[in-house]
């Protein structure tokens, strides 16, 4: 739906909506900035009317966005739009085009996307405060470090807060694994309202989990969720049945006293058309005779009234049914709607779990080591993966390099020559992916990695 425009806002937008995609397709060829889960876009959209000579702006597609887990951007009218891998630019067109091919506009209207927020980036290693920032366009290396508090300083008051750093970042993973907990059975709740189904299915791993306390708990918060909603629902159908009932009772009575009335128009017409006769051959006064057409029309509207009450209790009966359907087709669509923001929660639990069990590993492992070697000045190392759909790049890079939003920078102090081959082991022996990661899993409670894995994978479908 569009809404017209004063006419000197009009001439302003006219002129505006002409100029700002074009403005938005030169920044996104310029910096070549690509699109990518938890970016929040601003979405402009408007036309130009040549006939009416008013510009109008499409108010449900404009609006701040965001891109979900599955790198698309859901909007009013035009449904999910792919943005992933793709330029503010591109999003426009998609938009526009789509726009047109829906509603069959004779011209594409003007779209202008702007990312006002993008997508957090991260820095991990011998940094103060290793963790998930805010990015900002124009990003470097050197910058990024510095607004993680610059290079790790070692000392004793250093392992004191990694120890704090490594309590907190263990209570975020419980936090995460009991959010999730309630997330995976939530999502068993709606699969079931989704299939109209009379009881609750839990998947295999959720019922091997049924005698810990978060998930007996979940499980019966959720259990109890369903039945209250399935209940109202069957209150709200039973009563529209017995309203229903009620209509089919009156329109048999109705149909009775349609039938009595139509037998006694009969013999009214007959008792007329005798009289008439008689008034004809000079028999019968005419006073007789209009008696009687006045009890023909009295009957006649009588059932006129029968007939439309009829008509009004079979629209009520249809009015009826139709309630029924849209009751049910109301609850299966919000469901549809919580299911599609529970799997976008449950993939950004995942993503959030992965990155706390790497913070614990740097505040547990890494950083003790790093404060235990030699204080002395080193040139630090900085490795930067970046990743473009299901492929990552891990390179190394300088400080004057760009970051982009969603890169993990890894800086690196490499050991002293004097520390010898033991120190370097040392410093490798447990890599990314390691004994650090079993700690976490250990201490949160958590599956390991592979099957937390394996276990958002449905999620993100």
């Amino acid at each position: 739906m569009t809404r017209p425009l004063r006419r000197p806002a009009a001439l302003v937008i006219a002129a505006l909506i002409a100029v700002v995609p074009r403005v938005a397709t030169a920044a996104g060829a310029s910096d070549g900035y690509r699109l990518g889960p938890q970016d929040k876009l601003d979405i402009r959209v408007y036309d130009l009317r040549t006939g009416s000579g008013e510009a109008h702006q499409w108010a449900a597609l404009n609006g701040e966005f965001l891109v979900d887990a599955t790198g698309a951007v859901s909007l009013p009218l035009l449904g999910q739009v792919p943005a992933s891998n793709g330029t503010p630019a591109d999003l426009a067109d998609a938009i526009s085009a789509r726009l047109q091919a829906k509603i069959g506009l004779a011209q594409r209207p003007d779209a202008s996307v702007q990312v006002i927020k993008y997508r957090p980036f991260y820095i991990i290693g011998a940094v103060d405060k290793p963790g998930e920032y805010d990015y900002r366009p124009g990003l470097s290396v050197l910058q990024a470090v510095g607004t993680a508090g610059g290079l790790l300083r070692a000392g004793g008051d250093s392992l004191i807060g990694y120890e704090r750093d490594a309590l907190t970042q263990r209570g975020d993973l419980r936090v995460l694994a009991a959010d999730r907990v309630a997330l995976q059975v939530r999502q068993a709740r709606l699969d079931a309202e989704i299939a109209d189904a009379d009881t609750i299915t839990l998947p295999p791993d959720i019922k091997a989990r049924a005698g810990e306390p978060d998930m007996a708990r979940a499980v019966r918060e959720e259990q109890l969720l369903f039945d209250a909603r399935r209940n109202a629902l069957k209150s709200q159908l039973d009563a529209i049945k017995q309203a229903k009932g009620l209509l089919t009772s009156e329109l048999t009575s109705l149909a009775a006293k349609d039938a009595t009335l139509g037998r006694q128009l009969d013999l009214t017409r007959k008792e007329l058309a005798q009289v008439s006769d008689l008034v004809a051959k000079g028999m019968a006064v005419v006073p007789r005779q209009l008696a009687a057409e006045q009890s023909t029309a009295s009957y006649e509207s009588s059932r006129l009234d029968v007939q439309l009450a009829t008509l009004r209790a079979q629209q009520d009966l249809s009015k009826a049914d139709r309630d029924m359907l849209d009751l049910k087709a109301r609850r299966r669509d919000e469901a549809l709607t919580e299911a599609t923001e529970v799997r976008a929660k449950l993939a950004a639990d995942f993503e959030k779990i992965e990155t706390t069990r790497q913070l614990v590993y740097q505040s547990e492992v890494r950083a003790p080591m790093a404060v235990a070697r030699d204080a002395a000045e080193r040139q630090p190392i900085f490795r930067l993966t970046h990743r473009t759909g299901d492929a990552s790049d891990t390179r190394t890079v300088t400080e004057a390099d760009l970051v982009a939003p969603g890169d993990v920078l890894r800086v690196l102090l490499p050991p002293r020559d004097d520390l010898g081959a033991a120190g370097r082991a040392t410093s490798s022996a447990a890599p990314d992916g390691g004994a650090a990661g079993a700690t976490a899993d250990a201490g949160s409670g958590l599956p390991s990695r592979e099957t937390a894995a394996a276990s958002a994978v449905p999620s993100r479908r």
